[in-house]
């Protein structure tokens, strides 16, 4: 169980810095074809968020590595919170196809928090 855990958090971490660095180091115009919620948003925020993203995905696995677990289960914790935002945005925008991911990773984030204080 600890190594589909730890194969389950390596995955999640690679996705939220690829995702959290695109928007962190982009400019919000490169991002508005692909992302239609940047449009809702300044780019600060967008910023901002990408920032959340990049430093949550660090915090997935370097604690973790020098055995500070309990920033790491904090890590899952607000990476959860921002993808329920996350699909909150979409679903409210009847972009429920787009509310998809962010519900999986959610859910994910959630369930490797859960397993971590078992």
């Amino acid at each position: 169980m600890a190594v589909v855990l730890s194969i389950l958090d390596l995955l999640l971490a690679v996705v939220f810095v690829f995702a959290g660095s695109t928007k962190a180091f982009q400019p919000v115009e490169k991002l508005e074809p692909k992302m239609a919620w940047v449009k809702d948003y300044t780019p600060r925020t967008v910023k901002l968020i990408g920032w959340a993203e990049l430093l949550g995905g660090i915090g997935l696995i370097l604690p973790g590595i020098v055995g500070l677990g309990i920033l790491q289960f904090a890590a899952a914790i607000c990476l959860a919170v921002l993808m329920v935002a996350a699909a909150i945005w979409h679903f409210r925008h009847n972009d429920n196809k787009g509310a998809i991911p962010s519900v999986v990773l959610a859910v994910l984030l959630l369930l490797l928090a859960i397993f971590m204080v078992l």
